[in-house]
């Protein structure tokens, strides 16, 4: 008899909060942000953008180095229609000073560091070319999502560390 009781007390408790629930909603019109609250500009996006390959914030120039702590960083690859390339960097040149500061007393984390930075945010660069002659440019870092998913990987692992002899490629220390 208690339990029966129980579940008319149950199923009658549940009617009566089934039959308020609309009392309870919330009306529509309310969740609605106000009309001076809208977006009234466009953002436009440049670069090869998809919902694939969104933005990634980190801007690169576009180059592949090798750095030991007390030389000049060497340029192991430039990517294609990167900012460095654009710029006239090569294969085989040396990044002496990045804004301002000696490669040479950087370690290649440090060297990562200033060379990446925000897209659209500016680095200068002093390069040295084989023949000696030095050059300096300031580059517009580019958002990572703008380079193929092979150099996506290959920034994102970081600087290379490189266990040969460095006086083989600078024969002039």
């Amino acid at each position: 008899m208690v339990c029966l009781f129980r579940q008319i007390l149950f199923l009658f408790m549940t009617l009566l909060l089934f039959s308020n629930l609309k009392s309870l909603a919330v009306d529509e019109l309310e969740l609605k942000a106000p009309s001076w609250a809208e977006l009234k500009t466009k953002t436009i996006l440049k670069g090869n953008i998809s919902e694939s390959n969104p933005m990634t914030g980190i801007g690169v120039i576009g180059l592949r180095f090798i750095h030991k702590t007390g030389y000049p960083t060497f340029i192991e690859e430039v990517y294609p229609n990167s900012p460095a390339e654009h710029a006239g960097i090569q294969r085989g040149n040396l990044i002496v000073t990045i804004n301002g500061i000696k490669t040479n007393t950087l370690n290649p984390d440090a060297v990562y560091e200033l060379l990446s930075g925000a897209p659209g945010s500016r680095v200068q660069v002093q390069i040295s070319q084989e023949d000696n002659t030095l050059f300096t440019v300031t580059l517009i870092r580019e958002d990572l999502a703008n380079f193929s998913d092979h150099i996506q990987k290959r920034y994102l692992t970081g600087p290379i560390a490189v266990p040969f002899d460095f006086k083989d490629i600078f024969p002039f220390h």
